[in-house]
């Protein structure tokens, strides 16, 4: 296979996954069919079935897709910030709310997939390897901004956590009310209450 093609192929197979995005988000998961995803795609059934033979392999593209988008977006994030704790942890709030990845559709997607039985019970290992990462390096950046600290990995612990819970809840708010949710808020609400409760530890 030329170098052409293969760019050509690896074209089209984005092609399909994004159409594939548009239908998951407009139809769940039941209503996403072979024939959906083509017609959005603008190609023969024949050429989407020669890039995914089953329904199940293109629901795993779609989810190693948005997998591996949300976790280079987070780390270019964190790269591209300060060397303080305190603002790369800024810069990882930022990049759940970036606009590449926070999209009505991929939105939509992404609570397909926590949401539905038929893909919840199959993607969850996968789904939480996904979490684990951005939740330890948050982890992270709080034991080392709080370094010095009396039992400083507990607390960085305890405090990641509801952090965590408010951005996952504020992705679901975000669904309930797409017309009204301003990201921005969402973020400085977050970081409001870092910084509250990082000023209780210190005092």
């Amino acid at each position: 296979m030329t170098k052409e093609n293969t760019n050509i192929r690896r074209q089209r197979r984005q092609d399909l996954i994004e159409a594939t995005i548009t239908v998951i988000a407009a139809h769940g998961y039941a209503g996403t069919t072979v024939s959906r995803v083509a017609e959005q795609a603008q190609v023969s059934a024949g050429l989407m079935n020669f890039h995914f033979s089953s329904k199940d392999l293109l629901f795993q593209a779609v989810f190693e897709y948005l997998s591996d988008e949300y976790e280079v977006i987070w780390r270019q994030c964190l790269a591209a910030a300060g060397t303080s704790p305190l603002e790369r942890l800024q810069a990882m709030i930022g990049a759940y709310f970036h606009p590449q990845i926070f999209t009505a559709e991929k939105l939509a997607v992404w609570f397909t997939f926590w949401s539905d039985a038929n893909l919840r019970d199959h993607y969850r290992a996968a789904a939480t390897r996904v979490e684990e990462h951005y939740s330890k390096e948050i982890v992270s950046q709080l034991r080392t901004h709080l370094a010095g600290q009396p039992d400083a990995a507990r607390q960085a612990r305890e405090i990641a956590a509801p952090l965590i819970a408010m951005i996952d809840g504020y992705w679901l708010q975000a669904i309930i009310y797409p017309a009204r949710f301003k990201p921005k808020a969402a973020i400085k609400d977050c970081e409001s209450y870092l910084a509250l409760r990082l000023a209780l530890i210190r005092g």
